[in-house]
């Protein structure tokens, strides 16, 4: 069976060898009074992965940086931007926040009008224990806009699009012996209930490990024994018509409600499955913490008062990538 518009949407690694490279370094230094100082510094590089990693150009009507990142304002920070040809650099600095609680949100990413971004959040207290002061920071960077999710949203466009379907194969193949009750029931029963549940049950999960990174390959794959499924029960209500025939009738179709699908979308100016995967640009996350004194707890490795902590885009998904650590210094 010939590739369709669902594969694409899917939300799986694109085959392009040119790639879009963000790095973006985060670094908070904690105060003993409860201030901060904060920076974020966005490199976005594009490589074309095939001649090992050769530099192009970034057109500004594709640089990610200007189009879906939202950076802090207000008297505190300072927004330093620069442009090369091949290198987009932005760099977000506060000298003096009052407190780390006001970084929250200073990361935001959005890939699509309506869509929920990818953003941090902090929590931060510093407080007496016993002879010393303690302080606890933590800070979790959170995408809602998983694969999973974008493929949920798919499946939920889909299964809402029996209509459509009888409609279009009605007119595919007019030599079709049957209802266009039968043909809603077939599409619903065969192909779209039974792809959304298993699609639901994995979107359930709080985590985007390499479990449900393997079971989101596993489900496309399903997609295509569903829609052979389908398939055959059509093939029963069309007798004379030729297997390659049917075969070819249900691809188009099925590549019609998913065009339509992601037209409406955009007409709509909600988020697509398409725009949700997003998956040419690989981001690389390093954040490092310096606390007023020697770091006590933390879900890192820490060497005296600093943290570093090192993750990928897709960390983000599920529960999110969270890091803490705690501090205490004399009074």
């Amino acid at each position: 069976m010939r590739p369709h518009v669902l594969g694409l949407l899917a939300a799986l690694p694109l085959s392009a060898c040119i790639e879009d490279r963000l790095s973006v370094e985060i670094w908070t230094q904690l105060h003993s009074d409860g201030s901060c100082t904060r920076r974020i510094e966005y490199r976005l590089e594009r490589v074309d992965g095939e001649k090992t990693d050769v530099p192009l150009p970034i057109p500004p009507s594709e640089d990610s940086l200007r189009l879906l990142h939202r950076f802090p304002g207000g008297e505190a920070w300072t927004i330093t931007r620069e442009s090369r040809a091949d290198t987009r650099i932005v760099i977000a600095e506060a000298v003096s926040l009052p407190s780390p609680n006001d970084a929250d949100g200073d990361y935001w990413r959005v890939r699509a009008p309506n869509a929920q971004p990818a953003r941090n959040h902090v929590s931060f207290a510093f407080d007496q224990h016993g002879e010393a002061l303690r302080y606890d920071y933590s800070e979790t960077l959170l995408d809602p806009a998983s694969p999973t999710e974008a493929l949920r949203a798919l499946a939920q466009a889909l299964a809402k699009r029996e209509d459509e379907f009888a409609e279009r194969w009605a007119r595919a193949l007019p030599s079709w012996d049957g209802s266009r009750g039968e043909l809603r029931r077939c599409f619903r029963e065969r192909l779209a209930q039974p792809f959304l549940r298993e699609v639901s049950a994995l979107a359930r999960r709080p985590v985007h490990g390499p479990r449900e990174r393997r079971d989101l390959e596993t489900l496309l794959d399903r997609f295509s024994e569903l829609q052979a499924d389908l398939l055959q029960a059509l093939a029963a209500g069309s007798p004379g018509a030729a297997a390659g025939e049917l075969r070819e009738a249900l691809d188009d179709v099925i590549e019609a409600i998913g065009d339509s699908i992601q037209k409406q979308s955009l007409n709509a100016g909600l988020p697509t499955p398409l725009d949700l995967s997003d998956r040419r640009t690989r981001i690389h996350f390093r954040a490092t913490l310096v606390m007023p004194g020697p770091i006590v707890r933390a879900n890192t490795c820490v060497q005296g008062d600093t943290a570093t902590w090192e993750f990928e885009q897709d960390d983000l998904y599920g529960r999110g990538f969270e890091m803490w650590a705690s501090s205490l210094t004399s009074r």
